[in-house]
């Protein structure tokens, strides 16, 4: 179950690659690919770097809980009050995870290019 989601999690943005995933870890990109792949299970450290990453549960990692449970800092929650009221929790969600993917990129970028 930790397999699917983890690929569930990471399809959902398209721009998101298995190497993204690796780099944000700390790991070899063949190691997050048999993460996936249901081959080799991460340890507890790199499960929360993941859950963190993606804003869910262990429980949701796991197959144990069916919905999504973001846990949204408060800097987050600021941005998103300036969203229209007419978005989604689902769109709201996907807003968050995007804003949160374009400041990882760039911080990946600062850390290449710095």
């Amino acid at each position: 179950m930790f397999a699917k989601q983890l690929k569930a999690l990471r399809k959902r943005n398209p721009h998101l690659t298995q190497m993204d995933m690796a780099t944000q870890l700390g790991i070899a990109k063949t190691t997050y690919a048999a993460y996936e792949q249901g081959k080799r299970t991460p340890d507890i450290e790199t499960q929360n770097k993941i859950a963190d990453f993606f804003q869910v549960s262990l429980d949701y990692l796991h197959g144990r809980e069916e919905k999504r449970s973001p846990t949204f800092s408060t800097k987050q929650m600021s941005i998103a009050a300036h969203i229209d009221d007419e978005v989604t929790d689902e769109q709201m969600e996907d807003i968050l995870n995007y804003i949160d993917f374009i400041k990882q990129k760039h911080a990946k970028k600062d850390r290449t290019h710095g």
